[in-house]
């Protein structure tokens, strides 16, 4: 399957899960396109899928202007430790993390990431990064992911 049919797939399983929760429609558009880009997550241990394409680039944006933002001209050093501080740092961190990972210990793909475990692991991150509604639908539409590819393993 093709990285715009998972974007459709978890469109359409985003759409219909906070539909049936009763969400109104400004917050069921944000989740829905979260679940939709969320879809692609599994496909990260494949080097030309495009969410990994996508990640890379936004990472080494969010990154450079990080380091240009925090006010400290060309040096660089940590932002202020606040709340939006800590989570630029958490963020940094678990981008670093995915870097290293998928520098040295890039799974084969449908491995590890085309598992419930992997799905449980993405949505607890996704909780303490952005809260239970996005953690919600990160998780269903990482699993469309999986439905879509009739793939699913527990690890």
């Amino acid at each position: 399957m093709n990285w715009r049919s998972h974007v459709i797939v978890g469109l359409a399983f985003g759409a219909i899960v906070f539909f049936l929760l009763g969400a109104g429609l400004f917050e069921l558009l944000l989740v829905t396109a979260f679940a939709g880009l969320s879809a692609l997550v599994p496909d990260l241990d494949h080097d030309a899928s495009k969410g990994r394409q996508w990640l890379d680039l936004a990472f080494i944006g969010f990154a450079a202007m990080t380091v240009y933002g925090s006010g400290c001209g060309t040096k660089i050093c940590l932002p202020e430790i606040s709340t939006l501080g800590t989570m630029l740092i958490t963020f940094l961190a678990m981008a670093g993390i995915y870097f290293l990972f998928f520098k040295f210990c890039k799974p084969k793909h449908r491995g590890i990431t085309h598992t419930l475990a992997a799905t449980a692991v993405f949505a607890i991150l996704l909780y303490f990064i952005v809260g239970k509604t996005l953690a919600l639908a990160g998780l269903v539409g990482y699993f469309s992911h999986l439905v879509a590819d009739q793939h699913i393993k527990m690890i």
